[in-house]
C-alpha cells in the first residue's frame, strides 16, 4: 500500500501508515493526524447544524399560529367565569331536579284531589238545589231570589 492510500477521511495520512517516514516527521505529523480523528466527527455536526437551521425556520410560522390560538381561546375566561357561576348553582340545580322528578307523581295527586273536590262540589249542588228551589218560594223574594228593598 502507497503512503496516498494511507489517508483518511479528511485526506490526512494515518499515523499507522506513517511509520515507514523518518521519526522527526512521524513526530510532527502526530498531532496533526489525532485533530483529524478528532474533528472528523464535525462533519456530522456540521450536517445536523443545518437541519436544526431548517428546522428553527417554521418556528416562526408557528408563533403566527399560537397568537391566532391565543386570540382564538381568549373567550375560555368568559366561559370560565360561566362555567364557575353554574358550577355555584349546582346544589340548586340538583335540589330543583329532585324535585322535578317528583313532579309527576304530585300532578297526579293533584288530579285525584281535584276530582274528588270537583264529585264533592257537585254532591254539594245537587243537596242545596232543593233548598233553593225552596227558598225562591218565600214571599217577597221575586224569582231572580232578590230581596225587596227595606224600609227605612
Amino acid at each position: 500500500m502507497s503512503y496516498l492510500d494511507a489517508v483518511n477521511p479528511l485526506g490526512l495520512p494515518s499515523i499507522d501508515r506513517l511509520a515507514t517516514l523518518p521519526e522527526s516527521l512521524h513526530n510532527a505529523l502526530k498531532p496533526v493526524s489525532e485533530i483529524a480523528t478528532n474533528t472528523a466527527m464535525l462533519r456530522d455536526v456540521m450536517r445536523l447544524l443545518e437541519q436544526v437551521t431548517g428546522d428553527t425556520a417554521s418556528l416562526l410560522g408557528i408563533r403566527k399560529d399560537m397568537a391566532r390560538v391565543a386570540e382564538e381561546t381568549s373567550v375560555l375566561a368568559t366561559m370560565d367565569d360561566r362555567m364557575a357561576a353554574i358550577e355555584e348553582a349546582m346544589p340548586v340545580l340538583v335540589e330543583v331536579q329532585r324535585h322535578l322528578a317528583q313532579l309527576p307523581e304530585t300532578m297526579e295527586q293533584l288530579l285525584a284531589a281535584l276530582d274528588k273536590l270537583n264529585r264533592s262540589v257537585d254532591t254539594l249542588q245537587e243537596a242545596v238545589e232543593p233548598m233553593s228551589r225552596l227558598a225562591n218560594r218565600v214571599p217577597g223574594r221575586g224569582k231572580s231570589g232578590a230581596r225587596p228593598p227595606e224600609a227605612v
